[in-house]
């Protein structure tokens, strides 16, 4: 079993990474009352539909250098940080772990990260409105 593992814990690190852009899009939506499922990813500015590139975990992000490719606006740090963290809290049990001990406490740590990050969202959107 132990040749297996590296794979392993590849494919877990890429579905938390992946969980880790879901994570974004739930921040960026539900405090503004918007739908997670329609309309598909968009830039904000432009409203042009991501593509394969735009979606990739972090390495999106660096191949468009921060920026949409349409209309060059600026795309947050805390994007792929959120998603590499993400990454990092599926990858670190695993190899500390194992596979599935480590993948359970990864996905635990996963969600409660996804939770903190759109709670905080919502917090901050909320105080935006109040302001103005």
């Amino acid at each position: 079993m132990l040749p297996i593992t590296p794979f392993l814990t590849a494919y877990l690190t890429f579905v938390a990474l992946v969980l880790g852009s879901f994570i974004n899009l739930a921040a960026d939506r539900l405090p503004r009352g918007e739908s997670i499922l329609w309309p598909r990813s968009h830039c904000r500015a432009c409203g042009r539909q991501l593509n394969a590139v735009d979606l990739l975990p972090v390495l999106g992000y660096a191949v468009r250098r921060g920026r949409c490719a349409t209309c060059h606006s600026e795309i947050g740090l805390s994007a792929p940080i959120i998603e590499g963290v993400a990454g990092l809290g599926m990858a670190a049990p695993v190899i500390w772990l194992g596979p599935w001990p480590g993948a359970l406490a990864g996905l635990c740590l996963v969600a409660a990260l996804g939770l903190a990050v759109t709670s905080l969202a919502a917090r901050r959107y909320a105080a935006d409105e109040r302001a103005g």
